[in-house]
């Protein structure tokens, strides 16, 4: 999993602090800003007006991937905090713009048509974290002009850190982390109080994994369903 690990009024956790309502209502506002700007400093002739940022940002949102949409677009009535499983796919679709770049998207695009796995050399030396990335984020950049990874970069760069109160926007990539079990599944997950990070006990994650596979060969021998993994289970007992 994707996570914004926070230190938010002295309760250190995983959950994300948002309103998905106001943040897809950000969007135009960041727009403006945007080419407010470059107007300002003589970078484009007309001065912006409400009708084009509204027209950018409706469709920058009518683009967004379906699970996405479905995030934002949900009555979430008298909640802003939200659970890793709740809010993932925000995670990776913001996490596709901070980790990767248009480089990398052209890069990756080459690679695919070309049957090769992405990048093209060191993929298996890769860290499982930016394997889970390149599968899960990267070819979301896909579809987007230059300007509007700008546009959304900046609405999500800004709206999310100032939701959870990193300290230094330059140093988001930092901040954000990967779970493999979630928030404190099986006591294999510590966070750290003020420091914005989250540490995963090694051991008690191979002991995990290593139980899972022995279920799974038990199952394969005794012909017996497949059972749910232990991970799955911890915290539904």
């Amino acid at each position: 999993m994707l996570i914004y690990p926070q230190d938010f009024s002295n309760h250190s956790s995983v959950d994300l602090h948002v309103n998905p309502g106001k943040l897809k209502d950000s969007l135009r506002r960041h727009i403006h800003d945007i080419l407010d700007y470059r107007w300002v400093c003589d970078q484009i002739e007309d001065e912006p007006t409400r009708e084009k940022e509204q027209s950018l940002a409706d469709s920058i949102l009518t683009r967004l991937p379906a699970a996405l949409n479905e995030f934002l677009d949900k009555d979430w009535s008298g909640r802003d905090w939200f659970v890793p499983e709740e809010y993932q796919a925000l995670a990776k679709f913001h996490f596709a713009f901070i980790f990767f770049n248009e480089d990398d998207l052209m890069e990756y695009e080459i690679c695919e048509e070309q049957g090769w796995e992405y990048p093209s050399y060191g993929y298996d030396e890769c860290s499982e974290f930016k394997k889970f990335l390149i599968k899960e984020c990267l070819p979301l950049l896909k579809g987007w002009s230059e300007g509007e990874v700008h546009y959304i970069k900046e609405w999500l760069n800004r709206e999310l850190t100032d939701y959870q109160k990193y300290p230094d926007r330059d140093r988001l990539k930092r901040y954000v982390h990967y779970c493999h079990y979630g928030p404190l599944k099986a006591d294999c997950v510590s966070i750290c109080d003020r420091s914005y990070r989250m540490h995963e006990n090694q051991a008690a994650y191979n002991r995990i994994k290593n139980l899972e596979s022995l279920v799974e060969k038990l199952g394969a021998a005794t012909g017996l369903p497949k059972l749910v993994s232990l991970s799955q289970t911890k915290g539904k007992e």
